[in-house]
């Protein structure tokens, strides 16, 4: 199912517009871009469950409910070897973590069709190049340990992604837009990405209490499936509200290139050189 084609409405955004359209967005789209969000999250989610991480924590869970509140003795170690294989998928599928909502964000905007398929072959187009920027990006998050350093470095990086999928830019140029575009422009980057990143945990906790409500008061599970279930639910309910805040930095990428580089004009005039019968 492809991502539906939104009419171009490249221009300047209030801080509350680039708010409600992405919240536009996401819910015109929501298939593709919620299964994006959930693909993403599958592939560790099945480690952590093969591995029988999950069976370990389930154990020591029920022993809350036990009458005598003793620990279990009995309990099957998980498969340590198992368990580290997510250390290798999560290297390599640092662009796609990092990535992949960008480029999706990107082409619905543009007005162009987006798939699942075609959002995951953007990605693999640029990986290396997306690699090294997610890799700097995760670096640049230990910062964060200084926080006024670590979120003015952050900041700052926002938009390698979006400039790299939406003007076929290289690493280095990727960085030195991102870098640019926010330059006097650093604290309404910032509360864009902070209310944006708000609200995604605000309607994520809203749909893991729902959900997780759900879990356990349905008839006949045992506590540990119940807690597998909970695992699940938790892990998809993080990733389905991620588009969100992808969404958010695209349109403020777009919005800083309309006030700092008429970007508007620019694509009101490449739409009046197309042949009337392709505008859109």
């Amino acid at each position: 199912m492809a991502a539906q084609a939104l009419p171009l409405r490249i221009r300047a955004l209030t801080l509350m517009d680039v708010l409600d359209e992405s919240f536009r967005i996401y819910r015109a789209n929501f298939p593709v871009l919620a299964g994006l969000a959930i693909l993403l999250a599958i592939p560790l989610l099945t480690v952590q469950l093969l591995s029988g991480t999950g069976n370990v924590l389930s154990a020591y869970y029920n022993s809350l409910f036990s009458t005598t509140g003793a620990l279990p003795t009995d309990i099957t170690a998980g498969n340590p070897y198992a368990a580290l294989i997510q250390y290798p998928i999560q290297i390599a599928l640092l662009p796609f973590q990092f990535a992949l909502l960008f480029a999706a964000a990107v082409g619905i905007i543009l007005g162009r069709p987006v798939t699942i398929p075609s959002a995951i072959r953007a990605v693999l187009r640029r990986y290396w190049a997306l690699w090294v920027l997610s890799f700097l990006y995760g670096i640049c998050s230990v910062a964060l340990c200084c926080p006024p350093l670590g979120i003015w470095l952050l900041t700052k990086l926002t938009m390698m992604f979006p400039a790299l999928f939406t003007e076929e830019a290289s690493l280095s140029t990727a960085i030195e837009r991102s870098w640019r575009l926010t330059d006097r422009a650093f604290w309404r980057t910032f509360a864009v990405i902070l209310l944006a990143w708000v609200l995604a945990r605000v309607l994520e906790f809203s749909l893991e209490t729902v959900f997780l409500a759900g879990a356990w008061i349905f008839p006949g599970l045992s506590v540990e499936l119940r807690f597998l279930v909970s695992i699940a639910i938790v892990s998809v309910m993080v990733q389905v509200v991620q588009p969100l805040t992808s969404i958010a930095v695209t349109l403020l990428y777009f919005d800083l290139r309309v006030r700092k580089e008429a970007f508007d004009l620019e694509v009101m005039a490449h739409q009046l050189s197309l042949p009337e019968g392709i505008r859109s």
